[in-house]
């Protein structure tokens, strides 16, 4: 089988079932794992998939946006990793603002670390996530975004413009090889393009396997935000930024 038939067998099978481990690939294409991940990884780079921990997913169109559930259990270890390497940037008694993307809230699950912080954010979850802790939380409110724990549109949008932060973090779907941020919630890129406004620093939380075609909506780019954090180094794909990688 060429690799450009195996390709279109690997789309056919997630169109049909949505989802799929390695090894369910595997056994539909008689090809080993490295094989399939390389097959993967490639298809995710293109934009034709999206990759996730042990699989793929389908993408109908670059305009679909997942739920949060989804996204939650997407790449979950990576994105502890980086939401406790983003403490490095965090200085007590700082006032941060927090997306509400499932990356941030790793970051909040250990945000409290730190002391004297002020959290200003357009999560739903954040109340929950930080409950017994000690960090003064103001959350936007406003309406949720469908199929998301995020508060989005101009309520959540003048709340945030009241307050000045000394940082904030924030992810999107993918970073383009030419360096745009991009995703297909456009009323949460409006939230995040305000936090970017009202901070001295802008950090942006991005998973490796998030780097790819471009989405719907761009938010702006990579020479407009100070650090980006992964889970891996991934600065050899931006030699022009290569200073901005944390």
């Amino acid at each position: 089988m060429s690799h450009n038939d195996r390709e279109q067998l690997i789309l056919e099978y997630l169109r049909k079932n949505r989802e799929a481990t390695v090894e369910e690939l595997c056994r539909a294409t008689f090809v080993s794992e490295p094989t399939m991940r390389r097959d993967l990884a490639a298809l995710n780079s293109a934009g034709k998939i999206i990759r996730t921990h042990g699989g793929a997913a389908h993408r109908s169109s670059l305009g679909e946006n997942l739920p949060q559930s989804y996204r939650e259990r997407e790449h979950s270890e990576a994105k502890l990793a980086i939401g406790k390497k983003c403490l490095s940037l965090i200085n007590d008694g700082d006032t941060v603002m927090i997306d509400g993307s499932s990356t941030a809230q790793a970051l909040l699950s250990v945000i409290s670390e730190k002391k004297s912080l002020i959290v200003v954010t357009n999560s739903a979850k954040a109340a929950m996530i930080l409950d017994k802790s000690n960090v003064r939380l103001f959350v936007t409110g406003g309406e949720i975004a469908a199929n998301t724990y995020a508060y989005v549109g101009s309520y959540a949008e003048d709340f945030l413009r009241s307050f000045n932060a000394d940082i904030c973090f924030f992810s999107v779907r993918t970073l383009t090889s030419n360096g745009l941020l991009t995703d297909n919630a456009i009323a949460e890129n409006a939230v995040r393009r305000v936090m970017l406004s009202r901070s001295k620093r802008s950090v942006l939380m991005l998973d490796s396997k998030k780097l790819g075609a471009p989405c719907i909506n761009t938010l702006c780019r990579i020479n407009e935000i100070s650090h980006i954090v992964s889970e891996r180094d991934i600065s050899e794909h931006f030699p022009d930024h290569k200073n901005k990688f944390i």
